[in-house]
């Protein structure tokens, strides 16, 4: 850190007012690019970069402009990067973090969900000249209090300013684990390797199919999204005699099953959508693959369902939906284990950025 200090500030977020709520502290000295498509944020920008002591002031009109500008601002000198969590609510603030993250390694973040490393407590007239600049954006905007504008200083607390630096590949973790987008440029984007929920996950899933091998062990499983194939491997030690067949769709997953598992004997690799395949097979496993589907190729899937075992691993209401929809086609659950939601790093080791774990409910069925 201490190196990185000596470089001048970069700061990209996605309105002026975020310069201001989330990085006044910093500004000071730095060069500004906020990512919209408003007309008045040049103007808005270049008062808030002169009353904040900024160097530069720059408006990106799209956020296909965030790569090309990051990339040349890296290349002519060394910078601190600070920019949005990917642990915030607005969609725009989500995707200039993915944005920036994809040009620079190393980013400075708002400690939103995370362990804090830098922090300021802003003294009374730094405090008063925030609120007063904040104040000045909103009273230029029809209708700002009307748009709940105003309550934001508020919430997100504007005298104390704290921070977390963060890689690249923990902006990419943090929003694998809370958004329903799919990241695959990473390897291993939900931690599978590393983190403790996850590896008990594997676990206990393991010990609800164990069961399976005293009583008829499945010769062919479907494993519908593999993903890189950590549970496929599973699958093969807990079923010596099956063939298992392993559905994904994503290309980039695809190649790292490939690499995992292509050659071995008893796995079939298909690159399809689960809609396209069949799902006939005496073990089929939809574990934490229905998010993503929509609710029309949910039931199509259910509805298509051709086997003697099913597993499901789902909590909260999302899985008291898909429970009902199963016990509404005549599955009936034979064993179940739940494991607890937890708080840990996005990495599930050391990441600064936590996320939590929403726990889950691992089920059998039999129909």
């Amino acid at each position: 850190m201490a190196e990185n200090e000596k470089a001048p500030a970069l700061i990209v977020v996605a309105h002026p007012e975020d310069v201001v709520r989330l990085f006044s502290t910093v500004a000071p000295g730095a060069d500004l690019a906020v990512v919209t498509e408003e007309g008045s944020a040049g103007r808005e920008l270049e008062a808030v970069g002169r009353a904040l002591g900024a160097r530069s002031t720059h408006l990106l009109l799209s956020p296909s402009e965030v790569g090309p500008w990051c990339r040349e601002r890296r290349a002519r000198s060394e910078v601190r990067v600070y920019t949005h969590s990917p642990q915030e609510e607005a969609p725009l603030h989500r995707e200039v973090a993915l944005l920036v993250s994809r040009v620079f390694d190393r980013l400075w973040v708002p400690a939103t969900g995370a362990r804090p490393t830098a922090c300021t407590v802003l003294d009374d007239a730094a405090f008063q000249r925030k609120l007063a600049l904040l104040n000045s954006l909103y009273r230029a905007r029809p209708g700002g209090a009307a748009s709940g504008a105003c309550t934001d200083p508020v919430r997100d607390g504007p005298g104390i300013e704290a921070f977390t630096e963060a890689r690249a590949g923990d902006v990419v973790r943090a929003l694998s684990l809370t958004k329903p987008e799919v990241f695959a440029e990473l390897a291993d984007p939900w931690g599978f390797a590393r983190s403790p929920y996850e590896g008990e996950r594997f676990a206990l899933t393991t010990k609800v199919l164990e069961t399976l091998r005293h009583a008829g062990p499945p010769r062919r499983v479907v494993d519908v999204g593999a993903c890189e194939g950590v549970m496929t491997e599973h699958l093969l030690t807990l079923f010596p005699d099956a063939s298992v067949q392993a559905v994904e769709s994503e290309p980039r997953f695809v190649t790292r099953l490939r690499e995992r598992l292509g050659r071995h004997a008893r796995v079939r690799i298909v690159e399809a959508r689960a809609e396209d395949v069949a799902l006939e097979a005496d073990l089929v496993l939809f574990a934490e693959v229905l998010y993503y589907l929509s609710d029309d190729a949910c039931r199509g899937l259910l509805d298509r369902l051709r086997a003697s075992h099913l597993l499901t691993s789902y909590g909260g209401g999302f899985g008291a939906q898909v429970h009902a929809a199963l016990a509404e086609r005549g599955w009936r659950c034979v064993q179940a284990a739940t494991l607890p939601g937890r708080i840990e790093p996005v990495d599930g080791a050391s990441s600064p950025l936590l996320v939590r774990r929403a726990g889950t409910e691992i089920r059998r069925w039999e129909r």
